[in-house]
């Protein structure tokens, strides 16, 4: 270990560099000579709550080494012997291969050091220098969003070196980024030396490298999440302002590459998209690429031409970590918001729409069009699946029956939301009545007020609710892109989110007036229970990745792993379709029985108050045994107890199972101690089995 101007170097030509608060260039220099243990560096450290953290971070990155090991050997091991870092074969010497790492020193300051104390999530980079850059950011943005991110990075090589690659490390998330400098240069820097034929020929082959690539990448995986860069179009182009004139002008070909790579990932649940070209669209390409500098398919971040050293500018890695970490977040659903509560009066609209009118629709300022696109904005999270509620000051007739009156002309009328909450009350009490109504915490939510006040006495008052800070206008955009409101793949279920909860809603009302089964009975439920087939799988995942509630072991899983699972003997997968007089909630519960056990089972929230749950297992259990009267003793099922999952922790014992123990395990002895389907006040629907052995 070498310590250089406050910067710790690796020695040799593995330039792994660790930039150190000057705080702590004293004991570091102090004790780089000689050996030394946790006691010597915290007897000289400034700060010795923090320095247990600072000396393991150090170990953890290898620039400490256990006494009587070689340092340079242990950093190569780490950062240099691996066939696949380099794409190159194994019997190839060690010195051949490339060991530079590029980008900016990782920072490690005494926060740094203590990003331990988060969620750790590995993730793995395959690519070029490009995705080098992302490694600093992703520590930074990762200890904000309360993650321990530890990144790893190996150049593209064959598919077989990329398996070897993610079985090593098991990361959390895999990026891959196929368009390296050797990848792009034969399309871009040599397309104005070429005909249109040959251009089309590369491109072909092109395409064909990345159907096999992204193959054997969804492959290793096994259902972890894998991130594929797309290609940003260089600012310029070789044919100038004559590219339309080519068959394949660079336009066409990078359009045409993007278009290839969607066609890819489509067909993976696990895998996503980073799209590049997004991010110049939102940045501009000056900001983030170099091709107004170097060659076009050099494919680096932004430069300083008069830095001489293999180093880009920081605004691209921010960018690309920015996007992986949000990926991560989307994918696997974590803060995920479902509820959306906004101000009416100066945020929805401008003025007071029950003294003022809505006359603004009708002019051509700028703020009727920032209003409109906060509406156009609120509509895409409704087809998301977001739900959306109103919490205003105001009288709550005047108010609606002004907005009902234009609402033929909005983006969003009245029964665009779930609930209205516009009184005289206080805001963080509305809200609060909200989440109880719907059955949210806090932080499952985000208020828009245009409002400071009010904005600082909701956050006061509702610790973890989220609170949009900053001008009206700003909105718009937080809301079209925070990862926190994109629930997956546009679905069925999630477009109709918002009539499948009012209709909730207006079952709760009408359970006052009766007793529970007279209620069961008026309300016509009807649960379709269906063998899962291949086109119930994603779903299927869905359901047992976003249940916290009625799920009775909180199980996650993906399409693929499904698949694999449904291959066993045994095993079978049933989903249920539940709807009653007020609407059709869509796929809305799943089951999985592996070997005789209940191993998942999850149920949407919109239905727990409709009692299908028991009618649901009943069936599943019934068509998974061949009927009735085929069901033997011994069947079992558990309960793994969460800090939310209460409404599923007496499903089993509701079915006639019996308690063995403390652990809870539930054991059905006597198969007739199930209920009979027919006399349940749910009526259940058998659908045709998509056949023997499942899809």
């Amino acid at each position: 270990m070498i310590l250089e101007s406050g910067i710790l170097l690796a020695h040799g030509p593995l330039q792994q560099r660790i930039v150190l608060d000057a705080a702590w260039e004293r004991p570091v220099r102090a004790l780089s000579a000689a050996p030394f243990g946790r006691d010597a560096f915290t007897a000289l450290a400034p700060d010795r709550a923090a320095a247990p953290a600072v000396f393991r971070a150090l170990r953890e990155r290898q620039l400490i080494v256990p006494e009587g090991c070689d340092e340079v050997a242990a950093l190569w091991d780490s950062f240099g012997r691996r066939p696949e870092d380099s794409g190159h074969d194994a019997a190839a010497p060690a010195a051949s291969w490339p060991a530079s790492r590029y980008g900016l020193p990782q920072r490690l300051s005494t926060a740094a050091a203590a990003a331990g104390a988060g969620k750790p999530v590995r993730v793995l980079l395959i690519g070029g220098c490009v995705t080098q850059f992302t490694e600093e950011p992703l520590h930074a943005l990762g200890r904000e969003l309360g993650l321990d991110v530890r990144t790893e990075h190996v150049w593209p090589g064959p598919s077989a070196d990329l398996a070897r690659a993610v079985r090593r490390s098991r990361p959390d998330v895999t990026v891959y980024q196929p368009g390296v400098q050797p990848f792009l240069t034969g399309l871009f820097d040599g397309a104005h030396t070429c005909d249109d034929e040959e251009r089309a020929h590369r491109l072909a082959l092109m395409k064909n490298a990345l159907t096999l690539s992204v193959r054997a990448l969804a492959e290793a995986l096994e259902g972890s999440l894998g991130l594929v860069h797309n290609v940003a179009p260089p600012a310029l182009s070789p044919f100038g302002r004559f590219d339309f004139a080519e068959e394949y002008g660079l336009r066409r070909v990078v359009a045409e590459l993007n278009l290839h790579i969607d066609r890819c990932v489509r067909g993976h649940s696990h895998l996503m998209v980073v799209d590049e070209e997004r991010l110049v669209a939102r940045y501009g390409a000056a900001a983030l690429f170099d091709d107004l500098v170097f060659p076009f398919g050099h494919h680096g971040g932004s430069v300083d031409p008069g830095d001489e050293r293999p180093h880009q500018l920081p605004a691209l890695g921010r960018a690309l970590a920015g996007e992986y970490l949000a990926c991560l977040r989307a994918h696997r659903g974590i803060g995920r918001i479902k509820l959306v509560v906004t101000d009416l009066d100066g945020t929805l609209w401008p003025g007071i729409a029950a003294d003022d009118g809505f006359d603004w629709i009708d002019g051509d300022a700028t703020s009727r069009w920032t209003h409109l696109g906060l509406h156009q904005a609120l509509s895409v999270l409704k087809s998301r699946g977001v739900l959306l509620a109103t919490c205003s000051k105001g009288d709550a007739h005047a108010t609606l029956g002004t907005w009902e009156k234009a609402a033929d002309r909005l983006p969003l009328g009245p029964d665009d939301f779930v609930l209205h909450r516009i009184n005289w009350l206080a805001k963080s009490e509305n809200i609060a009545d909200l989440c109880t109504r719907l059955g949210f915490t806090p932080d499952q939510v985000l208020f828009l007020d245009d409002n400071p006040v009010e904005r600082a006495e909701t956050a006061t008052a509702l610790p973890g609710l989220h609170v949009a800070e900053g001008p009206v206008h700003g909105f718009r955009e937080l809301l079209l892109s925070s990862a926190a409101l994109e629930g997956g793949r546009r679905t069925r279920e999630a477009a109709r989110r918002t009539d499948t909860t009012r209709a909730m809603l207006r079952r709760e009302e009408l359970r006052a007036g009766l007793d529970r089964n007279a209620f069961l009975r008026s309300l016509d439920v009807r649960v379709r229970v269906t063998r899962a087939g291949e086109e119930h799988l994603a779903r299927a995942a869905e359901l047992f990745n976003r249940t916290n509630q009625f799920t009775t072991t909180a199980w996650r899983t993906t399409p693929e792993e499904l698949r694999r699972v449904l291959t066993e003997p045994d095993t079978h997968l049933h989903v249920g379709d539940v709807c009653d007089r007020f609407g059709d909630y869509g796929l809305t519960a799943a089951c999985l029985v592996r070997n005789g056990t209940v191993t998942a089972f999850a149920m949407s929230c919109r239905v727990i108050g409709l009692d299908a749950a028991v009618p649901f297992l009943v069936a599943a259990l019934e068509d998974g045994a061949g009927g009735r009267h085929a069901l033997s003793a011994g069947l079992t099922g558990r309960i793994v107890v969460t800090d939310r999952n209460t409404p599923a922790r007496e499903l089993f014992a509701d079915a006639g199972f019996e308690a063995r123990g403390d652990d809870g395990l539930y054991l059905l002895t006597d198969p007739g101690r199930l209920p009979e389907l027919s006399e349940l006040p749910v009526t259940v629907l058998s659908a045709t089995a998509a056949g023997a052995g499942g899809p």
